[in-house]
C-alpha cells in the first residue's frame, strides 16, 4: 500500500525565501536610516545648536551694550574716519562696516563670503571653529577673511519700532548659521534670537 505524500512537509519554496529576504533587507535599510538620522540630529542638536546659541547670545549682548545715543547717530559719524571705535560690532574697520545700532541688516539668506555690497555690509561677522571672531585683530577690510576658515556666520538686523508715546525702541535679531551642520534644511539659520533696546534718555 502506497503512502500518501504529506504536502505539509514540502519545505519552503524559493519565492517564500526571496520574500523573507526582501522583508529583512527592508527592515535593515529602515534601521540604517533611523541610525543615520539620529547621528545627524545628535551632531546638529547636541553640538551645533548648543554652540550656535552661545555665539548668538554673545553677539546679542555685544549689540545691546554700546552707548545708545552715540551708536544711533548718522552713518558718517560712525565711520572709522571720524575716529569712532565704540560702535564697531564687526571687527572690521572699513567704510560702511561700523554701523553700530543704525537700522539695517538682514538675517537671511545666509551670505557665505564677505559681502562687498548689499544690506549685510556692517551687519555680519564670521567665527572660527572655537567661536573666535575672524579676523582676530581689527581688519581694515573684509578681504582679511579670505584665508580664514569660517565655521559660523552671524548676521543681524536692527529695526526701528514705531513709537507709541514712549522712548524710541529698536528690535535686534541675530541669526547664526553653522557651516559644519549636517543637512541644514534649506540654508536656514540654526539659531535665531530677538531682543529689544530702548533709548534710555
Amino acid at each position: 500500500m502506497r503512502k500518501k505524500a504529506n504536502h505539509e512537509d514540502r519545505g519552503v519554496t524559493l519565492i517564500e525565501t526571496m520574500m523573507a529576504v526582501l522583508i529583512a533587507v527592508f527592515g535593515v535599510f529602515t534601521l540604517g536610516q533611523v541610525l543615520f538620522l539620529s547621528i545627524v540630529n545628535n551632531k546638529n542638536q547636541g553640538g551645533e545648536v548648543t554652540r550656535a546659541t552661545i555665539f548668538a547670545q554673545d553677539k546679542m549682548e555685544k549689540l545691546l551694550s554700546p552707548n545708545y545715543a552715540t551708536c544711533t547717530q548718522s552713518p558718517a559719524t560712525l565711520q572709522p574716519s571720524s575716529g569712532s571705535t565704540s560702535c564697531n560690532t564687526t571687527n572690521i574697520n572699513a567704510a560702511n562696516w561700523t554701523q553700530g545700532l543704525l537700522a539695517g541688516g538682514q538675517v537671511n539668506p545666509v551670505v557665505a563670503s564677505c559681502p562687498t555690497s548689499g544690506s549685510s555690509v556692517g551687519y555680519i561677522d564670521f567665527l572660527d571653529a572655537n567661536g573666535l571672531q575672524a579676523p582676530s585683530g581689527g581688519a581694515t577690510s573684509c578681504s582679511a577673511l579670505t584665508n580664514v576658515p569660517v565655521s559660523y556666520i552671524r548676521m543681524w538686523k536692527v529695526t526701528t519700532l514705531a513709537s507709541t508715546g514712549g522712548p524710541e525702541l529698536l528690535q535686534i535679531t541675530v541669526s547664526v548659521y553653522a557651516q559644519s551642520a549636517v543637512s541644514a534644511p534649506g540654508g536656514t539659520p540654526i539659531v535665531q534670537l530677538t531682543s529689544s533696546i530702548s533709548n534710555p534718555n
